[in-house]
C-alpha cells in the first residue's frame, strides 16, 4: 500500500522542546524581574522591559497562576509573587538549616567512627547527597555532592523511609520499583519492609553492600519540630573495616547523633 503523506510545513527536529525551554526561560524571566521589583508589577512593564509582546507575556503569567506562582490583585490588576514561590524558597531555605545545624554533629560523628559522614534529604524517589565530612584513612566512601542514591538499596535512603506507614511505602515503592544492584539488594517488597521494621525498632537502618559491593552504610532519620522525617545522617566505609560486627555500636552512634540533631530543629517528644 502506498503510504500517503500530508501537505504542509515539514517539521522541525526539536522544535517543541526549543519552544518549551523559551517558554520557561521567560516564566523564569518573568519571577525575577516581579522580585527586582519588589514583588509586584502591572503587565505592561514587565513586557516592556522583558521586551516581550504584551500578549505572550499574559500567557506567561497566566500560566505561572495557575501553579499559585503569581496571582493578580482584583483591583489594580498588577501581578504579584504567589505562595508557590514562597513554598518553592521555604524548602531550600529548610534544607540548609538542616545542613548547618547538622554540620558540627556531622564532623562528630566522623571523628568518633571514624568512618565518611553524610548528610541526605529525599527528592523524589532517591536521595540526594547535600553534605559530607570526609574521614581521613586512606581508603574511605566519598561521592560528590548531588550524588543521587536509591530509597530501597541505601543506608540513608532506607532512614527516610521507616518513618512511612505501609501505605505510604508501598505507594512509593510501586512508583520507584525495586532495582537490584548487588545481590545483597533488597527487590522484594516484603523483604524490604521487614528490614524497615527493624531499623524502626533499632533507630538505625543497615545496607550491607545493597547498592554497591564492598561498601557498608549506616544511617538514622533526622526530624523537624513537626515530627517529620527532614534528612537522614549516616556514616559509610568499605565492609573491610565498616563490619558487620561493628554495626549495633556504630549504628548507635549515628541514631544518637541523628537525635541530638533533631532536638537541635526543635523535634517535639
Amino acid at each position: 500500500m502506498a503510504e500517503v503523506k500530508k501537505r504542509g510545513r515539514p517539521s522541525q527536529p526539536g522544535s517543541g522542546s526549543q519552544k518549551g525551554a523559551q517558554a520557561l526561560e521567560r516564566g523564569i524571566a518573568v519571577l525575577n524581574y516581579l522580585a527586582q521589583s519588589g514583588g509586584s508589577s502591572s503587565v505592561s512593564n514587565i513586557a516592556e522591559n522583558l521586551s516581550l509582546p504584551l500578549s505572550t507575556t499574559f500567557r506567561l503569567l497566566k500560566v505561572l497562576e495557575e501553579a499559585d506562582f503569581v496571582y493578580q490583585d482584583a483591583q489594580l490588576s498588577w501581578w504579584h509573587i504567589g505562595l508557590q514561590a514562597f513554598t518553592v524558597g521555604s524548602s531550600y531555605i529548610h534544607n540548609r538549616d538542616v545542613l548547618s545545624v547538622a554540620a558540627p554533629y556531622m564532623q562528630r560523628l566522623m571523628l568518633l567512627s571514624g568512618e565518611t559522614a553524610n548528610l541526605a534529604i529525599r527528592n523524589g524517589f532517591e536521595a540526594v547527597l547535600i553534605g559530607q565530612r570526609e574521614c581521613q584513612s586512606m581508603v574511605r566512601m566519598c561521592a560528590p555532592l548531588g550524588s543521587r542514591l536509591p530509597l530501597h538499596a541505601s543506608g540513608a535512603g532506607k532512614a527516610l523511609l521507616y518513618s512511612l506507614d505501609d501505605e505510604a511505602l508501598m505507594s512509593l515503592m510501586m512508583q520507584a520499583g525495586l532495582k537490584n544492584f548487588t545481590t545483597h539488594t533488597l527487590d522484594n517488597l516484603n523483604a524490604l519492609k521487614k528490614d524497615l521494621q527493624h531499623a524502626r525498632q533499632q533507630g538505625f537502618a543497615q545496607d550491607s553492600e545493597e547498592h554497591v559491593t564492598g561498601l557498608n552504610c549506616l544511617a538514622s532519620a533526622i526530624f523537624d519540630s513537626n515530627n517529620n522525617a527532614v534528612a537522614a545522617i549516616s556514616i559509610s566505609g568499605p565492609s573491610s573495616r565498616l563490619t558487620t560486627e561493628r554495626f549495633t555500636d556504630l549504628g548507635e552512634l549515628v541514631r544518637d547523633t541523628a537525635r541530638d540533631i533533631s532536638l537541635a530543629l526543635g523535634q517535639r517528644h
